[in-house]
């Protein structure tokens, strides 16, 4: 098995053009084909994007906007000038001439993989490499050239997700050509190969290769970029197709919806091709179904069942892998599993055994064969596992897209994805990735470069930008990019695992083994990290309860903190990604409800630190009561969060003797995170249904749980999804994240008529969710069966906040009872106080009232001094905090906050 005394560098499969063209020529001296055509490919993909601009602010922003219309179509041609313009400089032209060498490198390499594919393909395969070869020695093998480096100094590949994270081989490219040469046997026929990239920098030439192949002699061969906006000689050139009737083939990943391929069909409509001259050609996961969007175009599809990575895990292919792998063992028996259909969100996988003989004897081999990706993208895993070592199950090897492993005692026959995260003791982890960031170190942290490739830090900046409302699009590059970039800046850069939050382990005799210890590392997943914290926060996303004990080992063990700011906002991606995961049917290893609630609790515990960490805990002293959605709390990507406002009025009721209580129509286990969170006394959740005493941890019903009925029928209704974390209630809601939408008055109306539904249950209607109320519960009534439960019962608020219908009975039972000035028409048609400014603003203004001064503008509650890292997070947080009278100001604060900390980066190099 794999294992060596001194272990090399693991490479960085997000290379720098200088890399792949070294790497290119060390595969073209051991005569391997396909590393060299990945090479130049890749070489092609990273020159492509720079020089169409893929990764400048402009394209960001065009992409980004994703518009359409007249206006959009102008805009993107402006953009698609400028870049023109860019493109006709000196170097850049340079840049071009040496891509077009690459490129017919490339060409010739992708006809030599692809006959050496098939079966009858041997003279023509060696016919092929030679004249690859001879290219690439009388052209490229010289080097990059010294301004066409310069350009590409701060370009990456970004892996292919076809030949990566996907199952796909060349042969399933050949494949797809057969089929459409079923279709269209013409071969004079003019053909106009485009490839998606970033994979249809690879599928493309493949399939170039494989039409010319087949005999069709008027094949080009073309790359593009999704919503980007096209220079001028790739728009002449479609329009020439246009003109000539040349049929399109798009090439590109097995789709989801089929909104990228829709999209490129666009602009190919407004060059003047119409929709029947576009043939669309890919894999797919499933059984050969079209996405919607792309049913009016021709298609030449590969369904899940007949790839080639399927063929790859029968018996005969085993075999040949096995005489590879173990050429000094006979292969006597072999037993397989039978393999499953690819799949977006697994491994094509199957269980092996085999009895070997070898002059020692015979022995019973029990392993796992994994699909792995091709060429050296499947290699780097073998590379991984041998640094991993003990860490990881023993590899064997790696052959023709397929790593062959150790199955390890008691791991499932027919899964190879044993135990999950939430059953791994805590410690095992943190050694686990403290390990894994000592033996996998690399010299840079490359996440940086990654713009528009969705890096862990533009994740994170697009989920925060949504604090900007509709001005996120255009604010994320100019304001909030640049600080997310370096507030998640790795000072002891890794590759990272990518699989913590939902990883499968096993337990043995060498302690536990993660055995997905590849997967999420270049995945077609994005959240690029070269941060070990990135990983352990993952972790403590499924273990919440464990997280401290899970940083405290891993500070232990690496000698350094994890800044607060920082774990916050890994936290927050990787709920972002386990609940987009969940929402597509993965096994995130949580709902989607849950991934909120721990983004949530992640931004709660960062505020809590910054802003009350250093109070006493709450004393005997007045209650105050507060709504938490739209008064303490505002939504960000669809989860709710405070801002500084809201913590400064927090600080100050309790720098001042004051006992805060929640009360709010969200479900008692998220009360609870903010009791723990905030230190608070108490709350109602679910509009009154329950009181919880944060103090004893106990919780006290004020109504009957409800039965599931509603539930049942909720959850039959097509794409409704119900939060499981509700028991007395039911909340609904269509969508996810930041698209999260209330049902429909049709059909809560339809719900509502149902026999014994009107009779149980009224409903709270809101922006991102549909809530079923049992009748008779409301927050009055809840505060005081929560009063009693704490003890005092009776007693009254002598402040209460809140912004909706349902906090009216509240509002009228306390002493001082108002509403920030973004209220329900309800709250200010009942006459109650409502107050000059909205939200949080509102709410530190009540507190301000109550106090005689605004909150911490006194030595009492004065906040502590924050870090410039602290004050650019607070600020992007703070910016919706006064509405929208207030942002202009509070994005003026970002800016400044932003620029500071940019200024101290630099200052610092």
């Amino acid at each position: 098995m794999s294992g060596a005394a001194h272990r090399p560098a693991v490479p960085d499969l997000h290379a720098t053009v200088p890399e792949l063209h070294s790497r290119l020529l060390a595969a073209a001296d051991r005569g391997d084909v396909l590393d060299a055509f990945l090479c130049a490919a890749g070489i092609l993909q990273v020159g492509q994007d720079y020089l169409q601009g893929t990764a400048w602010l402009p394209s960001r922003a065009v992409r980004e906007l994703d518009a359409r219309g007249s206006a959009a179509t102008a805009l993107r041609r402006g953009v698609g000038g400028l870049l023109s313009l860019a493109a006709a400089s000196p170097a850049a032209r340079e840049l071009k001439a040496w891509l077009r060498t690459v490129e017919d490198v490339t060409d010739a390499l992708a006809d030599a993989v692809t006959a050496e594919s098939s079966s009858a393909g041997g003279n023509r395969s060696c016919e092929y490499a030679a004249r690859a070869e001879h290219l690439l020695r009388h052209s490229i093998a010289a080097g990059v050239p010294e301004r066409s480096a310069a350009l590409l100094a701060d370009c990456l590949l970004l892996p292919p997700s076809c030949f990566r994270s996907f199952d796909q081989h060349p042969r399933d490219v050949a494949e797809l050509v057969v089929r459409f040469s079923q279709r269209c046997p013409e071969r004079g026929r003019r053909l106009l190969v485009l490839g998606l990239r970033t994979s249809g920098s690879y599928l493309a030439p493949l399939t170039g290769a494989a039409l010319r192949g087949a005999g069709y002699g008027k094949v080009q061969v073309r790359t593009i970029r999704p919503r980007q906006p096209l220079p001028v000689a790739d728009a002449e050139l479609l329009r020439s197709a246009a003109r000539s009737r040349t049929l399109v083939l798009l090439c590109d990943d097995p789709p989801i919806t089929g909104g990228s391929l829709a999209a490129v069909a666009g602009q190919l409509a407004r060059e003047g091709i119409p929709a029947e001259r576009i043939v669309m050609m890919f894999a797919v996961f499933g059984d050969g179904s079209v996405p919607g969007p792309l049913a009016g175009h021709p298609t030449v599809v590969l369904p899940g069942a007949d790839w080639y990575v399927r063929t790859r895990m029968r018996e005969e292919a085993m075999r040949r892998t096995l005489e590879h792998l173990l050429p000094d063992q006979e292969v006597i028996e072999l037993s397989l599993g039978e393999p499953g259909l690819p799949s977006r969100w697994s491994r094509v996988t199957v269980p092996v055994t085999a009895r070997v003989r070898s002059g020692s004897g015979e022995k019973r081999l029990a392993m796992v064969a994994e699909a792995a990706g091709i060429g050296y993208f499947g290699r780097h895993a073998v590379a991984v596992a041998d640094a991993l070592g003990s860490l990881v199950p023993g590899v064997y090897g790696f052959h023709d897209g397929v790593v062959l492993r150790e199955r390890l005692d008691g791991e499932p026959g027919e899964n190879a994805a044993a135990g999950a995260t939430d059953r791994v003791p805590p410690p095992a982890i943190a050694e686990y990735v403290v390990e894994r960031r000592r033996r996998l170190a690399t010299a840079a942290d490359r996440s940086s470069l990654l713009k528009g490739r969705q890096p862990v830090w533009e994740v994170a900046a697009r989920v925060f930008a949504d604090r900007c409302g509709r001005l996120a699009a255009p604010l994320r590059p100019l304001l909030i990019d640049t600080p997310l970039r370096l507030l998640l800046g790795s000072p002891a850069p890794c590759l990272v695992d990518g699989r913590t939050a939902h990883g499968h382990w096993q337990d043995g005799p060498r302690g536990w083994t993660k055995v997905d210890f590849y997967e999420g590392l270049f995945s077609h997943l994005d959240l690029a990290a070269y941060d070990a914290a990135y990983d352990l926060a993952g972790a403590a996303l499924t273990l919440p309860e464990e997280e401290d004990g899970l940083v405290a080992r891993y500070e232990k063990l690496t000698g350094s903190s994890v800044p607060p700011f920082q774990w916050c906002l890994y936290k927050v991606a990787q709920g972002w990604n386990a609940e987009r995961l969940a929402h597509a049917g993965d096994d995130a290893g949580m709902s989607e409800a849950d991934a909120r609630r721990a983004q949530s609790r992640a931004v709660q515990r960062y505020l809590a630190g910054i802003y009350l960490q250093d109070l006493e805990a709450e004393r005997e002293g007045p209650w105050c009561v507060l709504d938490v959605d739209g008064v303490l709390e505002t939504s960000l990507s669809g989860f709710p969060v405070s801002t500084p406002a809201g913590m400064l009025a927090l600080r100050a009721l309790r720098a001042h003797g004051y006992r805060v209580l929640l009360a709010t129509g969200r479900s008692l286990p998220e009360v609870r995170d903010r009791c723990r969170a905030y230190g608070l006394s108490g709350g109602v959740a679910e509009y009154g249904a329950v009181a919880y005493d944060a103090r004893n941890d106990r919780s006290a019903g004020l109504v009957a749980e409800q039965d599931g009925a509603l539930t049942t029928l909720l959850s039959a209704l097509p794409s409704v999804a119900v939060d499981p974390l509700y028991q007395w209630g039911v909340r609904a809601y269509r969508g996810t994240g930041p698209g999260r939408t209330a049902l429909d008055m049709k059909t809560v109306s339809g719900l509502m008529a149902r026999p014994g539904i009107a009779e149980r249950f009224t409903v709270v209607q809101g922006e991102m969710q549909s809530d079923f109320v049992p009748v008779g519960v409301d927050k009055a009534n809840g505060l005081l069966g929560l009063m009693d439960l704490l003890g005092h019962p009776g007693a009254r608020p002598v402040l209460a906040v809140g912004d909706s219908v349902t906090d009216i009975p509240l509002l009228r039972i306390a002493e001082i009872g108002c509403a920030p000035s973004n209220a329900d028409r309800a709250v200010r048609a009942a006459g109650l106080p409502v107050l000059r400014r909205p939200c949080q603003a509102g709410l530190a203004e009540a507190v301000g009232e109550l106090l005689g001064h605004r909150p911490g503008r006194c030595p009492a509650c004065r906040p502590p001094r924050l870090t410039p890292e602290d004050r650019a997070l607070t600020a992007l947080l703070a910016v919706p905090e006064s509405g929208r009278r207030g942002m202009p100001v509070r994005l003026a604060g970002l800016a400044l906050a932003g620029a500071h900390l940019g200024g101290r980066a630099r200052r610092s190099r």
